[in-house]
């Protein structure tokens, strides 16, 4: 049978409308990551923090959905965060570009009664880079 070509994920213009919106320059590795990776799921999907938590992605999400969570954060004062994937339950892992957070990987907790705006997000890894690297496929010893 015929091998079809897939179509790019995620355009260039899509990403300097990301950009521009979120007040932010995404890096050339992550933009890289991101168009490879944009609605997919992938079998390595575990991550355990520093304090043994468990996060799992249920997958990347498309250009659509990370413009409307953009769209929110800004709308809500949530400050300047590049969400790239969802969790099973639909919450949002991102990167931070605020100063005070910058480059760490949050997880945006929705509908969870917040004492501040901080507390919407929660900690998950101190950059992409060890975030993607410590990602981890299910083992039987899991299950």
């Amino acid at each position: 049978m015929k091998k079809l070509t897939l179509s790019d994920r995620f355009l260039p213009h899509q990403f300097i409308r990301i950009e521009n919106e979120a007040g932010i320059k995404i890096p050339d590795n992550i933009k890289d990551f991101i168009s490879e990776y944009a609605d997919l799921s992938v079998k390595e999907n575990k991550f355990i923090n520093n304090d043994g938590k468990l996060f799992e992605i249920s997958q990347f999400i498309t250009y659509r959905i990370m413009y409307d969570f953009i769209k929110e954060f800004k709308e809500e004062g949530l400050g300047k965060k590049l969400p790239f994937a969802i969790d099973n339950g639909g919450w949002v892992f991102c990167i931070s570009f605020d100063k005070e957070s910058m480059d760490k990987i949050l997880l945006y907790q929705m509908e969870v009664e917040w004492v501040a705006k901080n507390d919407a997000f929660e900690l998950v890894a101190n950059n992409f880079e060890e975030f993607i690297n410590g990602l981890q496929e299910e083992t039987a010893n899991d299950l």
